[in-house]
């Protein structure tokens, strides 16, 4: 697979339990996509900050990395495949 990064802001509702953030659909580009499965999670640093990472499958079967950073609780695009 080939992913291109877009590092685009996006438009996000989530749910939030136990300490745990999950996406469920997202708006970028004028549409919106239903988070259809999330494929996993992780953690990276950005200095002191966290940025949780989400690999998403979307409901047209799109593979898409989201991106939400703790700093300014920002929700991106990190990456979208573009052969999947």
């Amino acid at each position: 697979m080939t992913f291109e990064d877009i590092f685009e802001p996006i438009e996000v509702i989530s749910h939030f339990r136990d300490g745990k953030l999950k996406p469920l659909r997202f708006k970028w580009n004028g549409r919106v996509y239903k988070i259809r499965q999330l494929n996993g999670h992780w953690v990276s640093h950005q200095g002191y900050n966290k940025q949780h990472h989400y690999s998403v499958i979307s409901d047209s079967s799109d593979y898409f990395e989201l991106l939400f950073d703790s700093s300014d609780f920002q929700w991106q695009v990190a990456r979208v495949c573009l052969d999947g």
